[in-house]
């Protein structure tokens, strides 16, 4: 018996294996929502219209049975479109629809105009 009196007592070991997984835990999760939320922003910011793309929209969605709205809406966004090519062309549709403008009571578009600006709107890119 002699020989063991270099045997310690029992000493306490403090264990903070359950807290150091939380923070884990924690930490990862908080990184992931991070890396989400930046994907979803940059898929969103990749996603805005350009000015020319709205007018197109627009364009495309003239309602032909308002010819005040047809009138209006063709010349704000059909001049975003103007090249060499079509020039002409838009300044001849522009003057026909200035019957339609600037009064209250106006007339409905007639067919020959109306396939006119549809035929305009197809071409444009």
């Amino acid at each position: 018996m002699e020989q063991l009196r270099d045997i310690k007592d029992i000493v306490e070991v403090h264990e903070h294996s359950l807290e150091t997984l939380i923070g884990i835990v924690i930490l990862s999760l908080l990184v992931i929502g991070i890396i989400l939320y930046l994907y979803k922003n940059r898929r969103r910011r990749r996603k805005r219209l350009s000015p020319k793309e709205i007018a197109l929209n627009s364009l495309k969605s003239i309602d032909y049975d308002n010819p005040k709205d047809v009138a209006y809406r063709f010349t704000t966004n059909g001049f975003l479109f103007i090249n060499e090519n079509n020039q002409k062309e838009y300044k001849d549709i522009e003057k026909e629809l200035l019957v339609y403008k600037y009064k209250k009571d106006v007339p409905q578009v007639d067919k020959g105009l109306e396939n006119r600006i549809k035929m305009f709107i197809k071409e444009l890119k």
